[in-house]
């Protein structure tokens, strides 16, 4: 009877811990819409606009980090610190744009996709605020995304909504 007892309290409380971070894509995409970039950070979407190659996930990194893969439709985010930055989207090709950020800023980048020989081919550029925020409208987040929407670390930006 005690191991039941003690079976029961641990099911319930190892099931009640993996429920309270766990995010639906709404919700993260609605996060990642409503960053307010801190001083000295700023945020930079990737947003893939077309649906040519629509198979094909591309890679994207910046500077040294992972940032993810994004399919057509879709965007990525990551959040950097003031300064200049190296975007590289991989696929047949390499797509690298330089970019400098100054912190509290927002910037967006397009991601070209045309076919290629025998992979798609991407090309990145840097578009208005104007265009990317028509985009990111219409767009919901990138399922692999790699930058974390919630952090508990105090040298990254933490979420904040800017309409409220």
């Amino acid at each position: 009877m005690k191991s039941f007892v003690f079976f029961t309290l641990l099911f319930f409380s190892l099931n009640g811990f993996g429920q309270h971070a766990k995010l639906t894509r709404a919700q993260e995409d609605s996060l990642a819409k409503n960053f307010t970039p801190s001083p000295g950070k700023a945020i930079v979407y990737i947003i893939r606009p077309s649906i040519m190659a629509a198979a094909i996930e591309m890679r994207l990194d910046c500077d040294s980090f992972f940032v993810g893969w994004i399919n057509p439709k879709t965007y990525l985010f990551t959040v950097l610190d003031s300064g200049d930055h190296i975007f590289i989207a991989k696929s047949e090709n390499k797509s690298t744009l330089k970019i400098h950020v100054d912190g509290g800023q927002k910037y967006y980048l397009e991601q070209d996709a045309k076919m290629g020989i025998m992979y798609a081919r991407t090309k990145l550029r840097l578009i208005t605020p104007e265009e990317g925020i028509k985009y990111l409208s219409k767009y919901l987040i990138s399922r692999q995304n790699n930058y974390p929407l919630l952090t508990y670390s105090t040298n990254v930006v933490e979420p904040s909504f800017e309409n409220q």
